[in-house]
């Protein structure tokens, strides 16, 4: 009788699966941030004026109208500032640090630069928000 059980095509078929599934490893899904050793970095337009050519440690954004968000671009590591240059109207904005003395690393993950541009002191200014808990 067992002979008979075992050589029906369906019977193997579920023997076959069940093998296969008890042989499988159970992967945990994490998101790509979890594994990540990127700083992803964006820039954000809060002015009512178009930003042109934006540039963030020499990675340039490009124009960035007002209440825009940019996509994401990856660096290996970041500071809580950088070089920004931003030309507004045929006038470049913007600032480098010196040094880095007494500063950390950004740890990996996403982050926007809002830049935010004042057209009667024409002063620009910026405020880092980290976009993932």
């Amino acid at each position: 009788m067992m002979r008979r059980l075992l050589s029906q095509p369906k019977v193997l078929s579920v023997c076959f699966m069940f093998v296969m599934l008890l042989s499988c490893s159970k992967e945990e899904k994490t998101s790509p941030l979890a594994t990540a050793t990127e700083v992803q970095i964006r820039l954000s337009n809060s002015s009512a004026v178009t930003f042109e050519d934006a540039t963030y440690n020499n990675v340039n954004f490009g124009d960035i109208a007002p209440g825009v968000k940019t996509e994401y671009k990856t660096f290996e590591s970041s500071y809580r500032y950088g070089i920004v240059r931003i030309t507004i109207a045929g006038d470049a904005y913007g600032w480098g640090p010196i040094d880095y003395v007494g500063e950390t690393l950004l740890k990996p993950g996403n982050y926007t630069f809002d830049y935010s541009f004042d057209s009667v002191t024409r002063t620009l200014t910026d405020e880092l928000i980290k976009d993932d808990g």
